[in-house]
């Protein structure tokens, strides 16, 4: 039976795979199409924003400047998330550098010795949060012409990862090993701990641009065949920034709160990714994305009756301000390109 079901499962991946190609080729410029997209928004956005973040944060890591500043949250991160001080800056951080940054830093803080198996996984449940960069500047100001949605936005998800944190705590009681290892090694010296935090964050942002690229690509031959209220659905789910783009179109910004909250699918493998051997529950991982998101279009909902925002925002079908321009473009493509420079030089100097 175990075979048989081995067998099943082979073969439905195989199946899988291979309508995925008969699409690909059948509807090949939409394909071609989304994966353009997915360029663009890679370099116009993606890479000028995260890189420099995601550097931040390992830099901010390897130099043990996040265990020192963690020994001052030590009590309040554990008692509220059931953690050791050394993760709440990566926490903190989540907030601030975009959806992959805390899986970086918890990656890197697992490397260092600095916090258990068990704190990385539950760390890695709840500190997940787009950056104000995104969530201000691309959804409130270009998307929905509202610089205090934006700003709604950004409150109410950072109150979620809160509630979430909490709430694992309260469920699931504290992390194994909240104390940091005895026997972790020392930081490292800045220069070197500089070079290997540039390397991760390169590697970690070619990661990233693959699965957007990847991800828009797919969700580029979904809209060629389906309708469009399906493919405004798809696209809240597998792609969070073409998710809220469409949703900017006349739907709530309730909706659009849940999409930033959850995330997306894209988003989740970009996690995956960068956590690297940190293992969580991937189930768990997408319940609690989904209740995320359920939280995050609540608290949006009590924000917007705090302070009101006209709501023709939500209804409009004017053309939304670029997310990107030439120089945004010329940007995030010298920083690709010094990207892979980088990685290059330094596989050559490890040989």
């Amino acid at each position: 039976m175990v075979l048989n079901g081995a067998k099943s499962a082979a073969a439905a991946k195989a199946a899988i795979v291979s309508f995925g190609c008969v699409m690909i080729t059948v509807f090949s410029e939409p394909c071609r199409q989304g994966a353009a997209q997915g360029v663009e928004l890679c370099l116009g956005v993606l890479a000028p924003s995260l890189f420099p973040f995601l550097a931040a944060t390992n830099l901010f890591v390897g130099s043990g400047a996040c265990s020192a500043t963690g020994r001052l949250l030590q009590r309040p991160s554990a008692a509220l998330f059931g953690v050791s001080g050394a993760a709440a800056p990566v926490i903190l951080l989540s907030l601030i550098g975009g959806y992959p940054a805390g899986a970086c830093g918890v990656a890197a803080l697992h490397r260092q010795g600095s916090i258990s198996d068990g704190e990385a996984q539950r760390t890695a449940l709840f500190a997940v949060g787009a950056g104000p960069g995104f969530l201000i500047s691309y959804v409130g100001s270009s998307l929905c012409h509202s610089q205090t949605l934006g700003y709604i936005l950004l409150a109410a998800q950072a109150l979620s990862v809160i509630i979430m944190g909490t709430g694992l705590r309260i469920v699931f009681g504290k992390a194994d090993n909240i104390s940091a290892k005895e026997n972790k090694p020392p930081p490292l010296p800045f220069s070197e701990s500089l070079v290997l935090s540039v390397t991760d964050a390169a590697r970690s942002v070619l990661v990233i641009c693959a699965f957007v690229t990847a991800f828009s690509a797919a969700m580029g031959v979904a809209a060629g065949i389906l309708p469009e209220s399906v493919t405004t659905v798809l696209y809240a789910a597998a792609d969070v920034s073409g998710g809220v783009t469409r949703l900017a179109n006349g739907h709530s910004a309730e909706a659009i709160a849940f999409a930033a909250g959850f995330g997306g699918l894209c988003v989740h493998f970009q996690i995956f990714a960068a956590l690297g051997s940190v293992k969580v529950n991937k189930l768990l991982f997408f319940l609690i994305r989904i209740i995320q998101g359920l939280i995050t279009a609540a608290l949006t909902h009590f924000g917007l009756l705090l302070f009101p925002v006209r709501t023709a925002v939500f209804s409009t079908r004017a053309a939304p301000v670029p997310a990107s321009g030439g120089s945004g473009a010329l940007s995030g493509a010298v920083v690709v390109a010094v990207c892979i420079c980088f990685l290059i030089s330094i596989k050559q100097y490890r040989r």
